[in-house]
C-alpha cells in the first residue's frame, strides 16, 4: 500500500478527509492525500495516494471532471443544495424541457462563478463557511470555469437530472443555483457524484472495505514517455537537469514519464520551450 495511488469510490455522508482517516487506519500508513475535495454529501471519485505518490497528487488536479446531479427545481438554500437551509421556494413551476435546453446553452464554455458561500475557499486566511456559519458579510470570490458539456438525462417532478463535464474548480452546486435562477423557479442540488476524474473513470474506483493500489507508474500510463540508456539512469536519479543529459529537441512541450529500458519509472519532468524540469523523482 506504500507509494500507491489509491480509487476511492466516496460515499454521501462523509468527507474527503474522513476518507483519508479511514485510509490510514486501514493501511497504517500516516502520510496519505487526496485530489480534487468532494462535498460532504457528495459521493464518487476521489483520487488518493500514499507515501512518496502524494508528490504527484497535482498531476491529476487540472484535467476535466465528469459529475452527475439531480437538481431540485423550485427550491433555493444557502448552500445550493438539500444540506442548507431553505432561502426561497416556488410551488408553482412550469417549465418545459426545450426551455430547459434553450437556458443550459447558456452555461456551455467559459462562464464566471460565484463561489458558494458554505465552501473551503479562503479569503483573508479564512475559509468562506466560517463567515457564513458566523453570518459576516463577506463577498464571495468569482472564478472562471470551463463547462464543456451539459447533457439532459431526464426530467421528473421538477428533478433535473443532467451529467456535466467540466474543468477543475467548478461548482456543481452554483450552476444548479445559476440554473434555477436563469429559468426564473430557483433550483439546488439534491444529489452529485463524480464519475470521472481525468485520466480515472469510477469504473476503476473501490469502497473503503475493498481498497486496490497502482503504482505510480500505472497511474501515470497517461503520459506519453521517454526511454532513456542505463548510463544516465544515475544523473536522472541524482537530479541533474534532464537537457542537459538527453536531446530534448524532438519533445513537444508538455509533461513525460523517464523510462528506463525495462519500462520501470525513473522520473517525471515537464518541458517548457527549450527548458525542462522535474516534477518526480523516482528514488527506488
Amino acid at each position: 500500500m506504500q507509494n500507491c495511488i489509491i480509487l476511492v469510490d466516496k460515499p454521501s455522508g462523509i468527507t474527503s478527509y474522513d476518507v483519508i482517516r479511514k485510509l490510514q487506519k486501514i493501511t497504517g500508513i500516516k502520510k496519505i492525500g487526496h485530489a480534487g475535495v468532494l462535498d460532504k454529501s457528495a459521493s464518487g471519485l476521489l483520487v488518493c495516494a500514499t507515501g512518496r505518490a502524494t508528490k504527484i497528487l497535482s498531476l491529476f488536479e487540472d484535467g476535466y471532471k465528469i459529475y452527475t446531479a439531480d437538481i431540485v427545481l423550485g427550491i433555493k438554500t444557502d448552500t445550493y443544495d438539500l444540506e442548507g437551509k431553505v432561502v426561497a421556494k416556488n410551488d408553482n413551476i412550469s417549465v418545459s424541457i426545450d426551455e430547459i435546453k434553450n437556458v443550459l446553452t447558456k452555461f456551455q464554455g467559459e462562464i464566471e462563478q460565484t463561489t458558494p458561500m458554505y465552501s473551503n475557499v479562503k479569503v483573508d486566511g479564512k475559509k468562506l463557511y466560517q463567515y457564513a456559519l458566523k453570518n459576516q458579510d463577506i463577498e464571495p470570490p468569482k472564478r472562471k470555469v470551463f463547462i464543456y458539456g451539459i447533457e439532459i438525462v431526464g426530467f421528473e417532478d421538477n428533478i433535473l437530472s443532467v451529467m456535466v463535464k467540466c474543468s477543475k474548480g467548478t461548482y456543481i452546486r452554483a450552476l444548479a443555483n445559476d440554473i434555477g435562477e436563469k429559468l426564473g423557479v430557483f433550483g439546488c442540488v439534491k444529489s452529485l457524484k463524480r464519475i470521472f476524474s481525468y485520466p480515472f473513470s469510477i469504473d476503476s474506483a473501490n469502497n473503503l472495505d475493498n481498497i486496490e493500489c497502482l503504482s505510480i507508474n500505472e497511474a501515470l500510463n497517461f503520459l506519453p514517455s521517454v526511454r532513456i540508456d542505463d548510463d544516465i539512469k544515475t544523473k536522472v536519479r541524482n537530479g541533474v537537469v534532464f537537457n542537459k543529459i538527453f536531446d530534448i529537441g524532438n519533445l513537444k512541450s508538455g509533461i513525460y514519464r523517464i523510462l528506463d529500458k525495462n519500462d520501470k519509472l525513473l522520473a517525471v519532468i515537464e518541458k517548457e520551450k527549450s527548458k525542462t524540469k522535474y516534477k518526480f523523482i523516482n528514488i527506488n
